[in-house]
C-alpha cells in the first residue's frame, strides 16, 4: 500500500507571514497568447487557501526552456489571466529586489509574481547562494509544482531545505496528484487498462516495465507503437521510431505474454505525407506507406478498441495522439477519451498535452483525475523517487 503524503497548508500559521510558492505554471504559449490554461487553473485552490490564512504570496514558477540570454518567454504574460480572474498582481524581474519587496506586500489580495525562474543560471546548477536569495523572500516554503517534482532544480530541493520542517509542506494540487497516482499503484479496480499514446518511447518504457504486473490491457497507441512495430519487422514508413529501444520493446512483448498481459496495437493509422506538416490520409497498419508519417489512430481501431474501455475497471491513459495545434489531427484521440468518460472505470489522463486535448474538447471533468505533470508522472509511476 503507497502511502500519500498530506499538505498541512490548512493548518500551517499562515497569518501576515511571507509564504513561497512553487508552482508549475509552464503553459503553452504562442508568443505572448496563453494556449492553455490548465495547469493555472490547478494552482487557484492552494493560492485561495492561503489568502484565506492572510498569508503574504510570492509566486514562483519556470516556464518553457530558455536559452541563457533570452528575455522570453517572461512569466508577465501570465499577468492578464490572474488578473481576469481577480487577483492582484505585482511583478518582479530582479530578484534582487524581490525580498525587499515581499517585505512591501501589505494585503493578502496581492501576489508578488517573480520572473521566469530559468532564467536565472542558478536555477538549474544547484547554486546555493540562488537558493539564500529565494528564501530571504519568505517564512514559509510551499512545494505545489508536481510537474517538477522528479527535477533537481534549485527552487524545489535546495530552497526547500532552507526552511525547517515546520516552514515548508506540499501544496493542495501535489497532495491531490500523489493521491490519484497511489490509486493506480494500490489494488486499482480491475481490469486494469493502461493506454499510451505521446512521443519519446524512452520516456515509457520505465512506465511499462514498473506497470506489467498490475495491468490487464495494454493499448499501444502512435508514437510509442511504432518502434514496437519497428522492432517485430512491421512497416512504420517515416514515423517516429527509436532504434536504441527496438530490443527492449521485444523485450517487453515476452514479459507481457508471461504475465498475460494483452497487448494491442492499432489496425488503422491517421498518417501525414512526408512529414507531420503533411497532407492526412487514413491507411490499414498492414499496408503503411513508405512515405507517411503515423500521427493518430482511424476508426477501425477506436470500434476495436471500444468493448476493452467499457469492460475496464480502471483505464490509464498517457500521451497525446494529434498536435494541438492541428485540430484535424485529433479525431482519434477525441473518440479514446469519449470512450473513457462513458465507463464506470477509474479513469486517469496523464501529461501536459493529455490534458490540453481533454480541455480542448470540454472532458477534463469527466475523468477521475487529469494530472498537472507529464515526466514526474511517469518518473512516479516506473518507481522512481521525486526529489521534490
Amino acid at each position: 500500500m503507497y502511502q500519500s503524503p498530506v499538505s498541512s497548508l490548512t493548518t500551517m500559521h499562515l497569518y501576515h507571514r511571507r509564504v513561497f510558492v512553487r508552482a508549475d505554471l509552464n503553459v503553452p504559449l504562442h508568443g505572448t497568447h496563453l494556449l492553455d490554461d490548465y495547469r493555472l487553473q490547478k494552482i487557484l485552490p492552494t493560492i485561495n487557501a492561503i489568502q484565506k490564512q492572510q498569508g503574504r504570496i510570492i509566486l514562483a514558477t519556470h516556464l518553457g526552456r530558455p536559452r541563457p540570454g533570452d528575455t522570453e518567454p517572461s512569466t508577465k504574460h501570465l499577468i492578464p489571466w490572474f488578473e481576469r480572474q481577480g487577483y492582484h498582481i505585482l511583478f518582479e524581474s530582479d530578484l534582487s529586489r524581490a525580498a525587499e519587496r515581499s517585505r512591501d506586500i501589505t494585503t493578502s489580495s496581492t501576489i508578488l509574481l517573480l520572473e521566469n525562474l530559468r532564467f536565472f543560471t542558478g536555477e538549474q546548477n544547484g547554486d546555493t547562494t540562488f537558493a539564500q536569495q529565494l528564501r530571504a523572500c519568505a517564512d514559509i516554503y510551499v512545494n505545489d509544482a508536481f510537474g517538477v517534482l522528479h527535477r533537481h532544480d534549485t527552487s524545489v530541493t535546495l530552497l526547500a531545505q532552507l526552511f525547517k520542517p515546520h516552514e515548508r509542506t506540499i501544496g493542495l494540487l501535489v497532495e491531490q496528484e500523489l493521491a490519484a497516482l497511489n490509486r493506480l499503484l494500490s489494488n486499482p479496480p480491475q481490469p486494469f487498462m493502461l493506454i499510451l499514446g505521446g512521443g519519446k518511447i524512452a520516456d515509457k518504457i520505465p512506465l511499462i516495465e514498473h506497470m506489467l504486473k498490475r495491468i490487464n490491457t495494454l493499448f499501444l497507441c502512435p508514437a510509442p507503437v511504432f518502434t514496437f512495430l519497428k522492432a517485430l519487422g512491421k512497416p512504420v514508413g517515416r514515423s517516429l521510431v527509436d532504434e536504441q529501444q527496438l530490443e527492449q520493446c521485444l523485450t517487453i512483448l515476452r514479459k507481457a505474454q508471461e504475465y498475460n498481459v494483452t497487448v494491442i496495437m492499432p489496425r488503422d493509422y491517421l498518417v501525414a505525407h512526408h512529414t507531420y506538416t503533411g497532407t492526412l490520409t487514413y491507411v490499414n497498419a498492414e499496408q503503411f506507406p513508405h512515405e507517411e508519417v503515423g500521427i493518430s489512430i482511424g476508426d477501425q481501431t477506436v470500434d476495436h478498441i471500444a468493448p476493452h474501455i467499457q469492460h475496464a475497471g480502471t483505464i490509464f491513459y498517457n500521451g497525446a495522439m494529434g498536435m494541438l495545434e492541428r485540430p484535424d489531427t485529433l479525431h482519434g484521440m477525441k473518440q479514446i477519451l469519449e470512450l473513457m468518460t462513458q465507463t464506470k472505470a477509474l479513469t486517469v489522463l496523464g501529461g501536459g498535452s493529455s490534458a490540453a486535448v481533454a480541455q480542448h474538447y470540454n472532458l477534463v471533468d469527466d475523468f477521475d483525475h487529469v494530472s498537472t505533470g507529464g515526466g514526474a508522472m511517469l518518473a512516479y509511476l516506473s518507481g522512481s523517487k521525486l526529489p521534490g
